[in-house]
């Protein structure tokens, strides 16, 4: 599995991206390497590209995931929007976004099939 980000300062954005076996460790790896880079600010929206990615998560590493966003320190609403293909890793996201949701989240998190779609709702273009 490979992982990369990049931050967008201007845009304040952090941006992931992931191929091939992505495991809730690893993933947890790659954020918190982009959150410990100094051009890094809490306020920033994230959009992660993991079309290449593939995952076969149970429950118990989704919940992991889960108490790690809990304990991300963010100053005010921020937007994670992840671009998926159809298959088990979404249908993971989908579980995930359930579960945050329930306990009241500042990070907002939702699914897209292309780009384009992630960046209009992170620019608050759509709702």
């Amino acid at each position: 599995m490979q992982t990369k980000y990049s931050i967008d300062q201007q845009e304040n954005l952090l941006r992931l991206q992931a191929w091939g076996q992505l495991s809730c460790d690893a993933l947890i790896d790659l954020l918190n390497r982009a959150q410990a880079d100094p051009h890094y600010r809490p306020e920033m929206n994230a959009i992660a590209d993991y079309r290449e990615a593939n995952g076969e998560w149970d429950y118990s590493e989704i919940q992991k995931l889960r108490d790690y966003i809990l304990r991300v320190e963010v100053p005010c609403e921020v937007r994670w929007a992840a671009v998926l293909k159809p298959g088990s890793l979404a249908a993971a996201g989908h579980v995930l976004i359930v579960i945050s949701e329930a306990v009241g989240v500042r990070i907002k998190m939702r699914m897209f099939d292309d780009p384009q779609g992630a960046m209009r709702w992170i620019r608050r273009e759509v709702d």
